[in-house]
């Protein structure tokens, strides 16, 4: 199995994220079959999906079944197998609905309270909020972002967005005026940029100036809606953008 995932993933057009994704799918179905094994069929797939399904989500299950599929119809096509084994083994319903709540008004008006923006750190968090709250950012969208992503168009204020699964920034958002004000704010307090800046910088001693990383973003924010006193097991730092 090892040399034919390899000569699938060394011809897929797909971003290298997917790549990994599709490899770990890949090698996880391997180590399941074991060594030796016979070539895989329907039922093994079947049984394969049972076993996954106890341990991942539903999103996870999806997306190895149809690396699964994919490499199977690659085996096909290079007459390494007679038919795809995959192709009929249906995944698992995913739960509807979005599993993170949004937050009410009153509840965003105390998280915008609970920032204090009096230092170079509480502009930026502040701003890190708005942008998620009022353009439905992800963290990982706020992460990516650079200065140079912030465009006047039409006498519009824009943000280029490099989106999730994106290899290119080709979708923007229009900041409203009070979101361009708490943007502009921190850029001021944080002194001179350039185009290719992160939007967002580490102040911490380790990483000073550095892009954030998605796991600080989410402890800011969660430290945030902590303060406010909004905090729950369905409200995350993903909330923000429901709401």
């Amino acid at each position: 199995l090892a040399p034919r995932a390899a000569a699938f993933l060394g011809e897929l057009d797909a971003s290298d994220k997917t790549r990994r994704t599709y490899g770990d799918a890949l090698g996880a179905f391997g180590r399941w079959l074991g060594r030796g094994a016979r070539p895989p069929t329907a039922e093994s797939v079947k049984a394969y999906r049972d076993w996954l399904r106890r341990r991942c989500t539903a999103n996870t299950v999806a997306t190895y079944l149809v690396a699964l599929r994919r490499f199977f119809d690659h085996c096909v096509q290079r007459g390494e197998l007679p038919a795809n084994p995959a192709l009929g083994v249906r995944g698992v319903r995913k739960p509807r609905g979005h599993l993170r709540h949004d937050l009410p008004r009153p509840a965003l008006r105390r998280l915008f309270e609970a920032i204090e923006g009096g230092s170079l750190l509480g502009l930026r968090d502040r701003a890190m909020v708005h942008l998620m709250v009022r353009n439905g950012l992800r963290v990982v969208e706020v992460v990516r972002a650079n200065v140079g992503d912030l465009e006047q168009v039409q006498g519009r204020t824009i943000l280029r967005v490099l989106g999730k699964g994106r290899d290119a920034r080709d979708e923007f958002v229009v900041l409203s005026a009070l979101t361009r004000g708490i943007v502009e704010e921190y850029l001021t307090a944080r002194g001179p940029v350039k185009p290719g800046d992160p939007l967002f910088t580490s102040l911490g001693p380790n990483n000073h100036g550095g892009r954030l990383s998605t796991r600080t973003v989410h402890r800011r924010v969660s430290g945030h809606l902590e303060a406010a006193g909004v905090k729950t097991d369905k409200v995350s730092p993903h909330s923000l953008r429901h709401s």
